[in-house]
């Protein structure tokens, strides 16, 4: 099989740990490795290679946490749902191919039970079908959509119930959550695709990039122009309700989509007072029943308080109540009317040389540290635009780039000696040839 990994979204619902340029999958939010690694890594027995669909942003995150595994990317200027990720990715291939798509940022506690559900999904796939996997339900999730089901039949999909409705489903029986988990042959989704979506399997086929070949980094970057002719919709919505040639496979293999605070809070342990921790580094005193996410340097203290939820971070602290973390939303809209960079990143930016890390911040004084861990045969350089890639750095200096200067430090095990003098910001550049970290100082000019 080969493995389509869908890797894209805005990082708002878990804000402040995930950002856009940071989101959750890639974060080490449960047992010390990221949402992404882990799936990638179920999958090494399954399948023999991956193909990436992100958007070019979040580019760095995936190729560094790839790791060694052997992968395509396909990089999107603008994200446009999932039925047109998965078709450009099968575009990609011979008709006969059978892929298993799956989220990257979705957690799966019982590996066995899901390689068994992969394997007799396949066995579908290879009859011409288009399958979907379907969790069995433990609680009445009001967040999640449900298929109705009788054996592999699917009946019909639902939309995200009410919580009674939820309950209901959970009651009758023969309704599982979907779980936006697939495998079909490449071939068979284009049909259906064409068949139900025309247009947008036309926009797909005559997509320039695709036709052509990859770069270097084994991408194709797709242009603005390329994904605004692909319609914005899920697989579900172009052709899984529409197509006779669904089918369900059920299964229980601990599914969560770690999709708000209140999911996470099940994943770390709680002490006799009922609070959930995710460090040592939190401290409780005459507190109960309080979820503490502690991902900063300082020492969270919480006193006499109850059923609170605390997310601490470098440059942010959110706190809120407890079981309605759905509220972060009314959170990311006033972020967005500010257009705060907060919503795009942390202090430390991945980039696919290193890292970009903003230490100091002053009214006419920035501090950076940059650092380089991989330079190509031909060398690096980089120059003020690179640095603009900071969505921090480009807030504070948005367009008055000449209106500064840099001084490029160079740091090395032995010494801290400058390197070169200060030049303008507009004007800088560095050339390096093999990895190393920097100190960049960028004032405002007098």
């Amino acid at each position: 099989m080969i493995h389509i990994l869908m890797s894209g979204g805005s990082g708002t619902r878990l804000w402040p740990l995930s950002r856009l340029r940071m989101p959750k999958q890639y974060l080490p939010l449960v047992g010390g490795h990221s949402l992404f690694e882990c799936t990638v890594w179920r999958h090494f027995n399954l399948c023999s290679s991956h193909i990436v669909v992100t958007n070019a942003s979040q580019f760095a995150l995936a190729k560094r946490q790839m790791g060694q595994a052997k992968a395509t990317y396909i990089l999107e200027s603008v994200g446009r749902n999932t039925a047109p990720a998965i078709g450009m990715a099968c575009r990609l291939l011979p008709e006969e191919s059978v892929v298993l798509v799956t989220p990257s940022d979705h957690l799966i506690r019982d590996e066995q039970a899901y390689h068994a559900a992969a394997l007799k999904a396949a066995e579908f796939a290879k009859q011409g079908y288009l399958v979907t996997f379907g969790v069995e339900p433990e609680y009445p999730e009001p967040g999640f959509g449900y298929i109705q089901a009788e054996g592999s039949m699917v009946v019909a999909f639902k939309e995200k119930p009410d919580t009674t409705t939820a309950a209901s489903y959970i009651q009758q029986g023969g309704y599982y959550w979907n779980a936006g988990i697939f495998c079909f042959q490449a071939g068979v989704y284009l049909q259906e695709l064409e068949r139900l979506a025309p247009d947008l399997h036309r926009a797909i086929m005559e997509s320039p990039t695709l036709r052509g070949s990859s770069d270097k980094d084994q991408c194709y970057r797709t242009s603005l122009e390329e994904m605004m002719a692909m319609a914005d919709i899920s697989i579900d919505y172009a052709v899984l309700e529409h197509s006779d040639k669904v089918r369900v496979v059920p299964c229980r293999m601990g599914w969560s989509d770690l999709g708000s605070f209140d999911a996470l809070d099940a994943e770390f342990s709680n002490d006799q007072y009922g609070n959930t921790m995710s460090s040592p580094n939190c401290l409780t005193l005459n507190a109960n029943n309080n979820l503490l996410l502690n991902f900063g340097s300082q020492k969270l203290v919480v006193q006499g308080m109850d059923n609170i939820l605390v997310v601490n971070t470098e440059d942010s602290i959110y706190i809120g109540q407890k079981g309605q973390s759905q509220g972060l939303r009314e959170v990311v809209k006033v972020l967005q009317k500010e257009e705060s960079p907060l919503l795009q990143s942390h202090l430390e930016l991945m980039t696919t040389y290193g890292s970009l890390r903003l230490i100091e911040h002053k009214e006419s004084t920035m501090v950076l540290e940059l650092k380089v861990d991989d330079t190509p045969k031909t060398g690096l350089v980089l120059n003020s635009q690179d640095l603009m890639d900071h969505p921090h750095l480009a807030k504070a200096l948005q367009s008055s780039k000449e209106a500064y200067t840099l001084r490029c430090l160079s740091l090395d095990r032995n010494n801290f000696s400058e390197n070169s003098q200060a030049v303008s910001l507009k004007q800088w550049n560095l050339a390096i040839s093999a990895p190393g970290e920097f100190l960049l100082i960028i004032q405002k000019s007098l």
